[in-house]
């Protein structure tokens, strides 16, 4: 009987690494041909490693390189898409979605897995959304059904097929809507004013004044387009910054971009989603700090719980 051992790839079989490897380079080729067109949205432009690990991870969904580009969205590290996509690659799989009851401030999505008699329903009403704070955004007033479909299709796209989606946690709608980084930030990034202050650079290395970027036409045209942070988003982090004792401009845009996973040389870049990240984060320091005063520094944001209305 051999005594030698098996060693896995071995033989001529290619490793999971490897083939990972191989297919980086293909999609860095790609994306290096593509990251500073117009087909590329604002926050993979210009950025071709970005955009390969976007193909590559969009491969594992059965997109193809453009289309990976286009609907996956990232922020703070965590993808995601927008839930007609979400749907879209569920219904490809085999798995059924579809609208089950459609009123003035409700929608009800029911969906169905492949082989099973089991049909789920999850129920969205505007009165649901209120009460979850979700209505402070516009799109509420102006296309409700578009908005309460949204949440309740991709609820029900990852109830029934999260295998069809790789766990995919969130709808690039839920983070426009800032409804989901409030627990994501606190256990992933922990990112408190200790690490605030730590990664603020030296003087001679910090950048004086910030410009804001300039919008690119075709993206303020297109639907796809990111929702940059708005003016009463941008007083709420600037007043919440002042409460809890960072005045500094410079440690506030550091502790931003290592919460957020990316160099932000202005907080005026941040998407609509990303400021929502950092103001409920801090949201939920400045409430920790006021039920339980301790030294800032030696204080992580605490964790929130995280909201959600579902309806089976």
């Amino acid at each position: 009987m051999s005594t030698e051992l098996t060693v896995p790839g071995a033989a001529g079989t290619v490793s999971l690494i490897q083939q990972t490897a191989l297919e980086l380079t293909a999609a860095h080729q790609i994306a290096s041909a593509i990251a500073g067109t117009s087909f590329v949205p604002q926050h993979f432009r210009g950025k071709p490693d970005e955009c390969a690990v976007a193909i590559l991870y969009g491969a594992t969904i059965d997109f193809d390189p453009v289309t990976a580009i286009q609907q996956i969205y990232v922020i703070g590290g965590k993808p995601a898409l927008y839930a007609r996509a979400m749907v879209a690659v569920v219904l490809s799989k085999g798995h059924d979605i579809w609208v089950e009851e459609e009123a003035p401030g409700k929608v009800t999505v029911a969906g169905r897995r492949k082989g099973s008699d089991r049909v789920q329903k999850i129920t969205w009403t505007t009165e649901d959304a209120r009460r979850a704070g979700y209505t402070s955004n516009k799109k509420y007033d102006t296309d409700p059904r578009a908005m309460l479909y949204a949440r309740a299709s991709g609820d029900i796209a990852r109830r029934i097929a999260p295998d069809a989606l790789m766990g995919m946690a969130y709808t690039v709608e839920e983070l426009e809507l800032g409804i989901t980084p409030e627990s994501a930030a606190a256990r992933s990034e922990r990112s408190g004013v200790s690490r605030l202050r730590a990664a603020v650079p030296p003087k001679d290395e910090v950048d004086e004044a910030f410009e804001t970027p300039a919008a690119d036409a075709d993206e303020a045209t297109s639907t796809e387009a990111v929702v940059m942070m708005t003016a009463y988003q941008n007083r709420q982090m600037h007043a919440l910054f002042r409460d809890l004792g960072i005045d500094d401009e410079t440690v506030q845009r550091a502790g931003i971009s290592k919460s957020l996973g990316r160099e932000v040389e202005s907080k005026k870049s941040l998407t609509q989603a990303e400021a929502a990240f950092i103001i409920d984060a801090l949201k939920a320091r400045k409430s920790q700090q006021e039920t339980t005063p301790v030294p800032a520094d030696d204080v992580e944001w605490p964790e929130v719980a995280e909201p959600g209305s579902e309806v089976a």
